[in-house]
């Protein structure tokens, strides 16, 4: 079967294996003359055992090298589409002889701990597509059917996110978000007069739109700082932009999101046009 341009070969013949294991088995228990009728009477049953194996083993095994070829083509694309990862696993549905032509049934992608370009790092993303056409060679996709993501932020990445940076003429430190069933809690340090006094905000997150999340600003409940200073003002807006997506290479649109186990779980749809446009090998549309 070919693979990015190398040929590889079905497991070679079995049938010495399959003959001396049959042997060792049943001629513990025979004298020297039935172990050697043995040994001649089962070539033929083991050479026709043999062959069914190979066969399956090539059907089953050469047919995947095909889809694992595109699996790893795909993932050597993503770090220009999506960005760099700790790891990228892939898997490619549909039978070896569409795949070879560019036509993929589904395609599965499962990336931990994702760099994005706003800085953040994104704990997992997990993304379905299903009917791709795609050309292979050139790294090109040619259709996508449908396709979905589900990715999740946890609490330290937002942290790390929000960690050292102020409003101008002011200083905040030792920011940290709390991620609770339906609420999101941000605390932190505001310095007057050289103390550090503390605050919190917390309340609901609502979609803005298809590409950005917000706290919701009508039922935010802010104490220890000014409702309307700048303070709150910066904190809101940097938290919110970690969960802008429209700035990815494939711009993903919003339609959820959840708070589980200390984690964002943010669900949508990439945009399929923009997928289509874009030149994979650069991470840049044309």
């Amino acid at each position: 079967m070919l693979d990015g341009g190398t040929v590889h070969s079905c497991p070679p013949p079995c049938t010495g294996v399959i003959r001396h294991t049959l042997i060792h088995k049943y001629s513990a228990s025979m004298n020297k003359t039935s172990a050697y009728k043995l040994s001649h009477s089962i070539g033929p049953a083991a050479r026709r055992i043999c062959l069914i194996a190979v066969a399956t083993t090539c059907l089953a095994g050469c047919g995947r090298a095909i889809n694992r070829s595109a699996e790893r083509r795909i993932r050597d694309l993503l770090p220009d589409l999506v960005g760099n990862a700790r790891q990228y696993r892939v898997h490619v549905e549909g039978a070896d002889s569409e795949t070879a032509r560019g036509k993929l049934r589904s395609i599965s992608v499962d990336g931990m701990d994702i760099n994005l370009s706003n800085g953040l790092l994104l704990d997992s993303l997990h993304l379905d597509m299903m009917q791709v056409q795609a050309d292979l060679e050139h790294k090109q996709l040619k259709s996508v059917g449908s396709a979905h993501f589900t990715a999740s932020i946890g609490e330290p990445a937002l942290d790390e996110f929000l960690a050292g940076e102020s409003p101008e003429g002011e200083t905040l430190r030792n920011l940290r978000i709390t991620i609770r069933e339906g609420t999101v809690t941000i605390r932190g340090e505001r310095v007057v007069l050289g103390l550090g006094v503390p605050f919190r905000a917390y309340g609901p997150l609502r979609l803005a739109g298809s590409e950005a999340i917000e706290l919701d600003p009508n039922k935010l409940v802010v104490i220890g700082i000014p409702i309307s200073g700048a303070p709150l003002r910066f904190i809101k807006k940097k938290f919110e932009s970690a969960m802008d997506l429209s700035s990815l290479p494939i711009p993903l649109r919003l339609d959820g999101v959840e708070m589980h186990n200390r984690k964002l779980i943010l669900s949508g749809t990439p945009d399929i046009q923009a997928m289509l446009r874009l030149r994979a090998t650069e991470g840049r549309e044309p």
